[in-house]
């Protein structure tokens, strides 16, 4: 809503400017009018003005000590001047007081039109701003939830993160330390519905940051499996000190079961350097989890070989990179590499660990399907991720390629209905706008994917090129336009994206070997 108020001491010429000029026009909703200074400051205190048309010269407050008085209980006021004297000091000072504009009276209705019509036009701008601003306030958590879910995904890297990361205002150094923990809410909360769960997970965080908050900031977020995730940082870049974080991290179980009488489970990871090593980090305090292991749990004591196989489930390239860029064999390569060791040595823990690391990678990837892993798997491969007994390590090794495998035939599936439906909304928006300018570099704008993997889809599943299926289209429109239509010729060429009289004709001819005008009298002939 948009009021305007006209302010001048000529009782008549206000009561012209408010009644005759076709305000509604540019928007404004409700026009008042004051014929003093005094009058005017009365109504901007009563009513929401958002414009103020005043006149300078008026008798005991002038037009300038009104907006100078208006100005701190109406920052925001847009205000237009209005004087029959063109002195340069009025003008001056009217500068000094923010005013948008400044016209000698008797102004022309075009003149105020165009003057106010352009202060509207800054207020419409500045209240977007302001409505972005207050939505990304509003709205401040989940984004910076969801750039956090983005980050472990691997979708953000480089300078792109770290614009990022200053437009959030998340002072985490690139390439700075920071630690990862997994919290799980237990009984009561894990039987509660979900607007409770997000309730708790609220209640969870804001005691979180006030235990870290003597020396580390935090960012949180949710993942596909209902695991609070917490990173904690420095703002140095320094890793957290250890002993000192998971002293915190006991106290926070103890408040929760204080003060919100319910448990929660939390698994700590290593510390890792941001954003390189979050994934592998993250997969570990999963892993925690999975297997009931809290994070006052002392570590289990393992022999050497066992603790070098551990390090290397973790070593790049990690096993979910090579599965969401679909390097397959390599992927089927890496399960080889630290699920045979266990063929010939290895205690059943270690076993039971590798297990929930492969269960954790493959459920990333079908998440990322929209889909559980139990969905993606086949029933007798699902049965062990429902708690079906791993007994041995050549039984593991057979269940982690036969899983391997299923996946890569649902993913490829999935990848194949993926690229039809980018092939089909091309040539959909193809055949909606054949009168504007088409490019291969646009249509792959419109549909999400590079030109050049664009084009390679287009051509794969329609068996032609995407600028050639672009001129048939254009060809067929125009066919029909000849035939059903009086346009004149011109029109039918601008009709289907050319504009160039003489280029139509001379595709056409290329494509029909006739003329339009020819194609248009020959079928006309044939149907009298």
């Amino acid at each position: 809503m948009i009021n305007l108020l006209v302010v001048d001491d000529e009782r008549h010429y206000t009561d012209s400017l408010a009644g005759t000029i076709p305000w509604e026009r540019l928007g404004i909703t409700r026009v008042f009018k004051a014929y003093s200074a005094s009058e005017a400051l009365a109504v901007l205190k009563e009513a929401d003005i958002s414009v103020l048309m005043t006149d300078i010269r008026m008798p005991r407050m002038n037009g300038l000590e009104l907006i100078e008085q208006a100005r701190p209980f109406k920052p925001d006021l847009k205000c237009l001047l209005l004087t029959g004297y063109a002195d340069f000091e009025y003008a001056r000072k009217a500068i000094e007081l923010q005013a948008l504009d400044y016209l000698i009276k008797p102004a022309k209705d075009e003149q105020l039109l165009h003057a106010v019509g352009r202060i509207v036009k800054q207020l419409e701008h500045e209240r977007r701003i302001a409505h972005g601003f207050r939505i990304y306030r509003d709205n401040s958590a989940e984004l910076k939830s969801g750039l956090l879910l983005k980050v472990l995904g691997g979708s953000l890297r480089g300078e792109a993160l770290a614009d990022k990361l200053k437009l959030f205002d998340i002072p985490l150094p690139s390439l700075g330390h920071a630690s990862l923990c997994l919290i799980q809410l237990r009984a009561p909360f894990d039987g509660q519905d979900l607007y409770s769960q997000s309730l708790i997970r609220f209640a969870v965080t804001n005691i979180l940051e006030e235990l870290l908050m003597e020396r580390y900031d935090c960012w949180t977020a949710v993942d596909e499996d209902g695991y609070q995730l917490v990173l904690v940082y420095d703002l140095s870049g320094a890793p957290p000190e250890p002993e000192w974080f998971r002293e915190r991290i006991d106290r926070l179980s103890h408040e929760v079961r204080t003060l919100l009488k319910g448990d929660i489970a939390v698994a700590a990871a290593d510390t890792c350097l941001f954003p390189n090593e979050l994934h592998a980090r993250y997969l570990e305090a999963k892993t925690k989890l999975s297997r009931g292991m809290d994070a006052s749990a002392p570590a289990p004591q393992r022999n050497e070989e066992e603790a070098r196989l551990m390090r290397k489930l973790y070593e790049a390239p990690l096993l979910t990179h090579l599965l969401e860029t679909a390097q397959w064999e390599e992927a089927e390569n890496k399960i080889r590499s630290f699920v045979s060791p266990l063929l010939h040595a290895g205690s059943p823990e270690l076993m039971r660990d590798v297990f929930f690391f492969l269960s954790n990678a493959f459920q990333y990837i079908a998440n990322r399907s929209g889909k559980t892993l139990a969905q993606m798997l086949e029933p007798r491969q699902a049965a062990y991720i429902k708690g079906k007994a791993m007994l041995h390590a050549l039984q593991l090794e057979s269940w982690a390629l036969d899983a391997l495998n299923t996946l890569r035939g649902k993913v490829s599936e999935e990848s194949e209905d993926q690229n039809a439906a980018i092939v089909r909304k091309t040539q959909q928006y193809i055949r909606e706008e054949l009168d504007k300018e088409l490019s291969l570099t646009l249509l792959a704008r419109r549909v999400y994917v590079h030109p050049n993997h664009l084009s390679k889809l287009f051509k794969q599943f329609t068996d032609t090129t995407v600028s050639q299926y672009i001129y048939e289209q254009r060809m067929r429109r125009a066919s029909e336009l000849l035939k059903h239509t009086d346009y004149k010729i011109y029109k039918v060429g601008e009709s289907i994206g050319y504009p160039n009289t003489n280029w139509f004709i001379r595709k056409f001819r290329d494509y029909y070997r006739i003329t339009p005008q020819e194609y248009r009298d020959r079928h006309r002939a044939e149907n009298e």
